[in-house]
């Protein structure tokens, strides 16, 4: 590979080994110093402690900067599983399309768009065009968000499909790098809003009764997190398509009897308040006989909103709900009118027909207490035992659609909101939730597009967004949303999203608010996107970094400990490393290897460079070295005459400015190929100008150890901190991408352990 001539780029990254974080509700962690071994149930990589400099220049905070951890507070990330799931067109890159021919964006009929809602691309990942089922790829999540501190990642299985062939892929490869030693992300489901039914029981079939790979659950109060309405479970979908709304009255009522042929468990309604805030209204259900069964009173409503009332069930037979005494705003209820003249005989028959509900006949509906030839919109939910099971098994919360409209129920959370997000909180009134967003798709305080040039973008902030001359990739909406969510303080936060990467195409027809002539709701270019997961070229990966420096402001992080002095005799023999601490470790089992289908026939994603995989380091120095060890998960495989072999790279000055890559010094293969030697480096790779020291080293089994003169490093006396990292079978003078997508290091990609030593 060619070597690089420039520092200053943004560059591509992404990072390994998992954290999972539930103090509550898993077991204690052990300490830092506890054994790195392949099946042990926890790996101590200690991922907060390590530094990095985004390529922004941006460094991650330290524990002076934001104190210890903090137990109880937890981070989960959106994540989609549709990535090849839709069909194999293309893949049509929009932002490159439009960086070839920007005409494009107002000619539906270009050549280069794919067909309508066929999904295209905004972008390319630092993983190029994957599928959802790329192993390879899902190792590396793993990796980058359990370093990001990420505990739970959330599935969008919005749509009413649940892609069983990725989340099984993901499953298994989360438990092996769970089983490995290694932290990672828990997951969980985030449900479709208003008809949550059919997946939530193709889920509970399919995974949650079947206990499949259930080490890989996030549980949330004790039981697994399912993000669905449970009082949405069981019932029909109530849609008001050609319903009219009917309005209540002060001191007025609107009924609807009915009679259930089966015992129901909720009834649930649809209201229209003509957008008015703060509406709510009285609710009574009523046997047959005019006996109260249930009451709600003042239930708070929101426009056109599913309000459901839950209860013990009630036994078959028949029912009238009232509603009445309408406050802080306008009340309706969405009718079906009925067609001819009123005929009481006749009206469940022509009520069946104008609104059909399973297992319901409408008898009559009335206004004031006079008949009206209308059917209300109601639904009842049925009592059936898979769904008592399902509603004992979870913990449930309800996800809120809305950007705008904030809590609507108690247990419900947000998954993406336009500043300043609204605190989400459980049944106790506690805060418990808010989420953060990298960007919206909002046109004028409305959901809308995100190809309309005013949409809320990257650069969003302080209520618009700018000019595209004046837009950049700092993250100003991402920021702006963290800062009020860090202010909260809440118990959960939620971030969206990692990796959509895709959207579907329409045109100026869309039925969404601010189409545009061509349009993408979700996703459209660099600017109007919002994914974490690192691109290829353009901001590469800096919203990864800033994303984890601001879980480091909300989690904490735990103390480096720092190094003491002790001599080492590099003779294979390693028993003079037992006592030396800290030790600095990896993840296992996480040298690349990924050969799998990628999105457009034929196209295929195949690297082997995964070689020896690092799991411990340790360091130590006297009066006339430094001394370093590393060891791996099996023994080494090749040696000095390997390319790219075991590369120890050191930043000697902590800036990241000067060497190659911010490496003052890269301890390489000797040119004869058998022994290793320390190389000066500057900003074109090694520096011929400097001469090579030779690195006494031993190597057996797994493990390997050196020294490094003092003096070569330009230490003096005492011997300041420094940073360093390994790497093997990587390019280490080329891009940081290489980190990510080759063989291994230890710490992952940016990432570099710090060494503290006592002086």
């Amino acid at each position: 590979m060619k070597r690089k001539t420039s520092l200053r780029r943004l560059l591509v990254g992404c990072a390994a080994v998992g954290t999972l974080g539930s103090t509550a509700l898993f077991a204690a962690e052990p300490s830092a110093d506890a054994a790195l071994k392949p099946g042990a149930p926890w790996n101590p990589a200690q991922s907060d402690r390590w530094v990095a400099v985004d390529g922004l220049g941006r460094s991650l905070p330290t524990f002076d900067e934001v104190g210890p951890t903090r137990p109880g507070k937890f981070v989960a990330a959106f994540y989609f599983l549709w990535n090849g799931r839709h069909g194999d067109a293309g893949p049509y890159d929009i932002s490159k399309i439009l960086a070839e021919h920007p005409e494009a964006k107002n000619d539906p009929n270009a050549p280069q768009w794919g067909k309508p809602y066929v999904p295209h691309h905004w972008g390319e990942s630092i993983f190029g065009y994957y599928v959802g089922e790329d192993e390879g790829v899902l190792r590396k999540h793993a990796q980058m968000l359990g370093d990001a501190g990420v505990d739970v990642i959330c599935f969008d299985v919005t749509n009413q499909l649940t892609y069983p062939e990725s989340y099984r892929a993901l499953f298994k490869v989360f438990s092996e790098m769970q089983k490995a030693g290694n932290k990672v992300p828990k997951v969980a489901f985030l449900c479709p809003f208003w008809a949550p039914d059919k997946v939530v029981r193709e889920l509970w079939r399919d995974v949650y009764s079947q206990d499949f790979y259930s080490d890989v659950w996030f549980r949330w109060k004790g039981k697994p997190l399912i993000l669905a309405d449970p009082d949405f479970l069981g019932g029909p979908n109530l849609n008001p398509g050609g319903c009219q709304p009917v309005q209540l009255v002060p001191n007025g009522k609107l009924t609807q009897r009915f009679a259930a042929d089966r015992p129901f468990v909720a009834v649930q309604f649809c209201l229209p308040t003509w957008s008015d805030a703060n509406s709510t209204v009285d609710f009574v259900l009523c046997d047959k006989n005019g006996a109260v069964v249930q009451k709600r009173d003042a239930i708070s409503l929101k426009d056109n909103a599913v309000n459901a009332v839950r209860f013990e069930a009630l036994p078959a037979g028949e029912y009238e709900i009232e509603l009445s005494n309408p406050q802080g705003g306008r009340v309706g209820w969405w009718s079906t009118p009925l067609a001819g003249d009123f005929d009481a005989e006749k009206y469940p028959e022509v009520a069946s027909k104008a609104r059909s509900n399973s297992g319901v006949r409408w008898l009559e509906a009335r206004r004031d207490g006079k008949p009206e030839n209308a059917v209300r919109l109601v639904a009842v939910v049925p009592s059936d035992d898979e769904r008592d099971q399902i509603l004992n098994f979870f913990t449930f919360r309800a996800p809120q659609p809305d950007y705008f409209v904030g809590q609507t129920k108690p247990n419900q959370w947000s998954w993406l909101e336009a500043h300043p997000q609204h605190e989400f909180r459980n049944d106790k009134g506690e805060i418990e939730q808010m989420s953060v967003g990298v960007a919206q798709n909002a046109v004028d305080g409305k959901l809308g597009v995100l190809s309309n040039p005013t949409a809320y973008g990257r650069s969003f902030h302080n209520g618009k967004e700018p000019a595209p001359e004046d837009c950049d990739f700092t993250g100003r909406n991402f920021q702006e949303q963290w800062e009020r969510a860090l202010k909260v303080d809440p118990e959960m936060i939620f971030i969206t999203g990692w990796n959509e990467w895709i959207a579907g195409r329409f045109d100026i027809n869309a039925p969404f608010h601010g189409a545009t002539p061509v349009s993408f709701v979700d996703q459209y270019n660099q600017e109007f996107s919002r994914d974490i997961e690192p691109m290829k070229g353009g901001h590469g990966d800096a919203f990864y970094y800033q994303m984890i420096s601001n879980i480091r402001r909300f989690k904490g992080v735990s103390k480096q400990e720092s190094t003491g002095a002790a001599s080492i005799k590099v003779d294979g023999n390693f028993d003079d490393w037992a006592n030396v601490g800290p030790r600095y470790f990896d993840a296992v089992d996480d040298e690349v290897r990924r050969d799998s289908r990628g999105w457009g026939a034929g196209t295929r994603y195949v690297n082997k460079t995964g070689r020896n995989d690092f799991t411990e380091s340790r360091v130590a120095f006297d009066d006339a070295n430094l001394y370093f060890y590393v060891e791996t998960r099996e023994p080494f495989v090749g040696g000095p005459d390997a390319e790219n072999w075991a590369r120890l790279l050191l930043d000697v000055d902590e800036n990241p400015g000067t060497g190659v890559n911010g490496n003052d010094f890269v301890v390489i293969s000797a040119p004869d190929g058998k022994s290793l030697v320390l190389a000066k480096t500057n900003g074109d790779g090694i520096d011929a100008s400097a001469p090579t020291t030779p690195v006494e080293h031993r190597v057996s089994g797994n493990q390997l150890e050196l020294a490094i003169p003092r003096a070569a490093l330009g230490f003096g006396e005492k011997i300041a901190p420094f940073r360093f990292k390994w790497a093997d079978a990587i390019d280490v003078f080329g891009e940081w991408s290489g980190f990510t997508t080759d063989g291994d290091a230890a710490p992952n990609d940016r990432y570099y352990y710090r060494c503290v030593p006592k002086n």
